[in-house]
């Protein structure tokens, strides 16, 4: 308690009948409880610091393509269903936006790949895409799936360290191709330096942004309404490679 009211009164006198800090215990460590911040990640959660493909290696990369006359082709697979992608979006004042959806979409998830694929020139920058369902055990027919429109003309992959990428399939399918494709994986934990990523973020804020389809047909024409409209704006596509920090 505070001593009394007075002129006589010096709170400095009773200083020391305060607790401090050090007179107190943790109830942490009386609860056995242990702190709710996260420790330091561990050297393998983290990028490494020899990345394979660092800038330097993609310019020696663009320097075989060059020389080839190759794509280059980056690849990203990603996954549509009912479930709305929640955005932003305009309501009536005072009234909250509510999306009615079916909330259980079951397993009917359609796997789809996608390629930016571009040469040295300007104006050849592409949008490809397979529009079938996919399965793990057919990833191995992706890259050829997607890179088909090519018409098996050399090709520089570019795609990130998935696990269906490194199975036994795809390894033994890859090195049948190597008269035409040429396969380099990004570095772990760099989703940044994969352009096909921002066309994911794009369609998604635009075709599938709030949708609320009751069939998955509608989400596999909005998907491709998406897909074609993106592959259709060449500064777009092109956007998409300099959010990377990469250029041709």
């Amino acid at each position: 308690m505070d001593p009394g009211s007075g002129r006589d009164r010096d709170r400095a006198a009773h200083r020391r009948d305060l607790w401090t800090h050090s007179d107190l215990d943790d109830p942490a460590d009386q609860a056995r409880v242990e702190s709710a911040a996260s420790r330091t990640s561990g050297s393998r959660t983290r990028r490494g610091r020899h990345r394979r493909l660092a800038r330097e290696r993609l310019a020696a990369d663009k320097k075989i393509a060059r020389r080839r006359g190759a794509w280059i082709c980056f690849q990203d697979e990603s996954g549509v269903s009912q479930l709305p992608v929640v955005r932003a979006t305009w309501a009536p004042k005072g009234l909250t936006p509510v999306l009615h959806h079916r909330f259980s979409f079951q397993a009917h998830v359609h796997g789809r790949s996608a390629g930016v694929s571009a040469r040295s020139q300007p104006e050849r920058v592409r949008v490809l895409h397979d529009r079938r369902r996919l399965r793990h055990r057919q990833a191995h027919r992706v890259p050829h799936r997607t890179t088909h429109p090519l018409r098996r003309e050399q090709v520089i992959l570019i795609w990130d360290g998935l696990m269906a990428h490194r199975s036994k399939a795809m390894t033994a399918w890859l090195a049948t191709q190597r008269d035409w494709l040429h396969v380099e994986r990004l570095p772990a934990y760099a989703p940044e330096l994969n352009p096909i990523e921002q066309v994911w973020g794009n369609m998604k804020s635009t075709e599938l942004a709030n949708l609320c389809p009751d069939i998955l047909d509608e989400v596999r024409i909005a998907t491709e309404t998406g897909l074609t409209r993106i592959g259709s704006n060449y500064d777009l596509c092109h956007s998409f490679l300099d959010h990377t920090g990469l250029s041709l």
